[in-house]
């Protein structure tokens, strides 16, 4: 018998951090149990690239894009609440915010639904790449502090003391939240579920203007499509010649083999994956996410044209 409260999860991390993939783990694994699971997406950009990863697996899911459900996007983030509650009577609900929510004000609107139970705001943090907030925004910081588990990913692909460098920049914001790891993506959700803490709702009672936090952080994207394939080796280098503002990218593209492939760069790197089965695409999309990106000169119209130029 379902309870009067659905507990709701929800998961911040800084933008490349690596949750979609966390999250699409852990629900197949939660549904292999019987659990009904509906999955909330929140994304800045005006397309959801991640949705790709979530296709084919039988996940229910809403998406909100082009915007934050901790500030612009409150309305809709409702209205999807209560008709995914309506529609399937869930036994969770999984939110993955998007990487510049600040999860405080998001922890607010769950407490204060009256058909939801908060369960767990948890934290996801790229050990490769990350290395302190000293150049990292206000949402970043907040990220850590107002989080009851903290989660290691990419934990695989550094050393020890990479590890215990991150672990120290942590501590310096957050000193009693758990710290875990998910090697290659993978969590166990009984470490995950159910941990609500009361250090989060000590930090919840102080007062936080969040309605205008996306332009403090001067967070944006800008989304690119073009036609036709490109070669990996063109878009790597064609990647190298942006400024270090943008600091995100994710597409989908047809490479040069003919292959729909999912891209993602964090920082300086670069990865390509295949995309699902069935993966249809009329045209090539790359989501570019940074600081300031109008300021740095990024011109969407420029960089299209820069990219039909490399494309077969």
């Amino acid at each position: 018998m379902q309870s009067t409260t659905i507990p709701t999860t929800v998961f911040t991390g800084f933008l490349g951090s690596g949750k979609t993939t966390i999250i699409a783990n852990m629900i197949g694994q939660l549904q292999q149990s019987g659990t009904q699971v509906i999955y909330i997406k929140n994304e800045i950009g005006a397309e959801n690239i991640d949705a790709e990863i979530m296709r084919g697996k039988s996940i229910i899911s809403r998406e909100l894009l082009n915007g934050c459900i901790c500030c612009t996007l409150v309305g809709p983030f409702i209205t999807s609440i209560n008709e995914v509650i309506e529609q399937y009577a869930p036994d969770r609900i999984i939110i993955e915010a998007s990487g510049a929510a600040d999860p405080a004000a998001i922890a607010l609107m769950i407490d204060g639904h009256p058909k939801l139970e908060r369960d767990g705001v948890i934290s996801i943090i790229d050990v490769i790449n990350f290395s302190g907030y000293k150049d990292l925004s206000t949402t970043a910081r907040n990220q850590t502090k107002f989080t009851d588990l903290i989660v290691f990913n990419k934990v695989e692909q550094v050393d020890l003391e990479q590890k215990r460098r991150v672990v120290g920049y942590v501590r310096e914001l957050n000193a009693t939240s758990p710290i875990i790891e998910a090697p290659n993506g993978t969590l166990d959700p009984n470490l995950v579920f159910g941990v609500t803490s009361t250090e989060l709702t000590t930090l919840l009672a102080r007062p936080h203007d969040h309605s205008h936090h996306l332009m403090q952080d001067c967070l944006e994207s800008i989304t690119l499509t073009f036609p036709g394939q490109i070669s990996e080796e063109e878009l790597l280098s064609w990647i190298a010649t942006l400024p270090n503002g943008v600091f995100r990218i994710k597409g989908i593209v047809k490479t040069s083999n003919d292959e729909t492939q999912m891209l993602n760069t964090v920082g300086t790197r670069t990865t390509f994956s295949p995309c699902p089965p069935n993966t249809e695409r009329d045209k090539n999309s790359l989501v570019l996410i940074g600081f300031k990106l109008e300021a740095i000169g990024i011109d969407a119209v420029a960089l299209t044209a820069q990219l039909d130029e490399l494309t077969q």
